[in-house]
């Protein structure tokens, strides 16, 4: 799901619905980057997230007992899948809370990829079916080969973007360069300071607004994707994200003017 479809989804939902969430839902990475000192707004996205992904987790749970350990079927594998997404998606939150910000980067392409998998395990194909085998015993299912049927079933752009940002995903848990100075600020004469140096930790705005605005995209298509393959039913996915949602909307502090806060 591309960017702009990420928010149009979530416009069309929350409008229809007369609620106003926070606005780092479906946020541009780039913009929260650029403007980052939204930090109400910041701390509502979190109590929103961590609202519905709670509630997700206790309904996903109801599932225990409900799966024999020989069982190899597409029901089982997308619980305990599902249950692994929504647990790393919570996961990042809380880190964020902490400003643990580089473990919770690193989860994000497992989510991605989890994401992915479940897809491809309900395409109702013969790669489906063999996918759904290799899991079962034990064998890596890698994101090039998934990017490679994307491409034959949803165009060569569409698997192009995807892997763009699996490989902007995968600078952050190979720890790049770029990957690193986000932990860093400059002191006098451009001296690098690690974010470490201080305590309490004085982490860039830049890189938390920048997290969570990746961390709410990253939500919702978790959202969509238990709404498209289950195990819960989709009308529940939608009952959990409405409930989850304030009906007020932290307004911003600063107002954007061509892409810049003033």
């Amino acid at each position: 799901m591309s960017q702009d479809s990420r928010v149009h989804w979530l416009c069309q939902y929350v409008s229809r619905k007369k609620i106003m969430p926070s606005f780092v839902w479906g946020r541009s990475p780039k913009e929260a980057w650029d403007n980052p000192y939204e930090y109400a707004a910041q701390d509502q996205f979190m109590r929103e997230a961590t609202s519905v992904l709670d509630a997700l987790s206790a309904d996903l749970d109801r599932y225990t007992m409900k799966f024999h350990r020989d069982d190899t079927g597409v029901d089982k594998a997308t619980w305990m899948l599902s249950l692994d997404l929504v647990d790393s998606l919570r996961g990042s939150i809380e880190l964020f809370r902490e400003k643990r910000h580089r473990i919770a980067f690193r989860l994000f392409r497992d989510v991605v990829e989890t994401i992915d998998l479940i897809g491809v395990l309900h395409a109702g194909n013969v790669f489906a079916e063999r996918t759904l085998r290799q899991w079962y015993k034990n064998n890596t299912i890698s994101h090039g080969e998934i990017r490679k049927y994307m491409e034959s079933t949803q165009g060569k752009a569409a698997a192009e973007n995807r892997q763009k940002f699996h490989h902007q995903l995968s600078k952050l848990t190979h720890r790049t360069y770029r990957a690193l100075t986000m932990s860093f600020s400059l002191g006098p004469g451009d001296m690098m300071v690690p974010d470490t140096h201080s305590s309490p930790m004085l982490i860039l705005p830049q890189t938390i607004a920048e997290g969570l605005a990746v961390l709410s995209n990253l939500i919702i298509e978790a959202i969509e994707c238990l709404k498209l393959y289950g195990p819960l039913e989709r009308d529940q996915v939608s009952s959990i994200f409405l409930k989850a949602l304030e009906v007020d909307s932290v307004p911003r502090r600063f107002a954007i003017h061509g892409g810049h806060a003033s």
